[in-house]
């Protein structure tokens, strides 16, 4: 799933009843860069989903850790 189909599912099946990624998405869309600062929010759910994040553990990481939020646009 790509970002853009991530936030068009979101949109379309509401956060309630979206999928993570598209959750995430949303997420990286609106308050990630209220949370962290200039940061790519495409860039950041690629490398969270790279990862094997959830959406409750990339939130946790803004709140404790925007450096590292910040880093997660580097992962390939």
């Amino acid at each position: 799933m790509t970002y853009e189909e991530a936030l068009h599912q979101s949109k379309s099946a509401g956060a309630a009843h979206a999928t993570d990624p598209a959750l995430m998405a949303t997420f990286c869309e609106g308050a990630l860069q209220t949370l962290c600062g200039a940061v790519s929010p495409k860039l950041v759910w690629t490398g969270a989903q790279a990862r094997g994040m959830s959406t409750t553990d990339l939130a946790a990481m803004c709140a404790s850790s925007p450096q590292e939020v910040a880093d997660l646009q580097w992962v390939a």
